[in-house]
């Protein structure tokens, strides 16, 4: 008579064998899903890190494009000055002499300095009679409130003018007084001029 001490299907030393094997592979899976997915937080942290650091640039960058556009924009709109050209220019420069026959002898005789551009024609007007005629475009303009230690100082385009000089009004004596004179402006030159005195 025998006893029966151990019953299996399974061959000795077998028991448990594959259950054990199955387990760790189904570990080894998770930790290689949790490893991948740490590694792709990763990289979008470090994706995420590296859009901010650049984003203060591409505004910067975005910036000074729309103010370089803006820029162009007002100038492409901004008119182009027309008559008078900016090319090469010249200087004229002189005193406006005081008007000697001012009563009381006056020193001192203000007056305003005016650019013409052109020249000085006379006008028949019957009987062997002329009268001056100036030209009409003013193009600079400056007041002389004493006639000695001031000097007038006009920047201009090369061509011909006509300097003309009005004395100031409330003076007495000089109530429609005025004196001109002729000038020619060349590129880089300086033109000295002084009016003349043509008070009687």
């Amino acid at each position: 008579m025998s006893s029966v001490l151990y019953s299996s299907t399974r061959p000795p030393g077998q028991t448990g064998a594959g259950t054990g094997t199955t387990d760790e592979r189904a570990e080894q899976s998770w930790i290689d899903l949790a490893l991948i997915a740490e590694a792709r937080a990763r990289a979008r942290r470090r994706r995420r890190r590296i859009a901010l650091a650049f984003a203060p640039l591409v505004v910067l960058v975005c910036g000074l494009l729309i103010a370089h556009m803006v820029q162009d924009v007002r100038m492409e709109a901004k008119p182009q000055p027309t008559g008078v050209s900016i090319a090469p220019l010249g200087y004229v420069t002189g005193h406006l002499r005081p008007c000697a026959g001012a009563p009381f002898g006056r020193p001192v005789t203000p007056g305003m300095v005016t650019v013409l551009r052109g020249r000085e024609t006379w006008k028949p007007t019957g009987h062997g009679n002329y009268q001056l005629v100036l030209p009409k475009t003013a193009v600079a303009h400056q007041y002389i409130s004493n006639n000695y230690s001031q000097t007038f100082m006009f920047t201009l385009p090369p061509g011909q003018y006509v300097l003309m000089g009005r004395y100031k009004a409330e003076l007495p004596g000089t109530v429609g007084m005025m004196t001109f004179t002729d000038v020619t402006v060349s590129v880089g030159q300086i033109a000295r001029v002084d009016l003349p005195d043509m008070c009687p």
